[in-house]
């Protein structure tokens, strides 16, 4: 009976959590060999065919959204908006949108010998 009730448990909290992100889910418990259930808190992020795949293998690009998204989720609950900084920028094409943020993005450009900073 305890071990149905923390299952219960577990898909409640799953579901809780998930309500709050778009594109990322979190793979918040795992089975283990045993029967037990492991408690993890990995993101999962969709590549480009939808499928959901461990952060560690995404790509740079989806791997700096998913942290942007994570970013404006706490931000949002706890109405704290920092400014944020993008390191790897150079490697997003499409940086997730963040209206209520400051965006300071760092990107490596051999062209440049001196640090240049721009303004949007």
């Amino acid at each position: 009976m305890c071990e149905d009730f923390f299952r219960a448990k577990v898909n409640l909290v799953s579901k809780n959590v998930e309500k709050h992100f778009h594109s990322i889910t979190f793979l918040l418990f795992k089975e283990q060999i045993n029967g037990g259930l492991k408690e993890v808190c990995e993101p999962l992020i969709p590549d480009k065919d939808g499928n959901l795949v461990e952060y560690k293998m995404a790509n740079t690009a989806a791997q700096v959204n998913a942290g942007l998204e994570i970013i404006k989720v706490l931000s949002d609950h706890y109405k704290t908006y920092l400014p944020v900084i993008v390191d790897r920028a150079e490697s997003v094409t499409d940086l997730m949108p963040m209206p209520d943020h400051q965006i300071i993005r760092l990107i490596v450009s051999a062209a440049d010998k001196e640090l240049r900073v721009e303004k949007e």
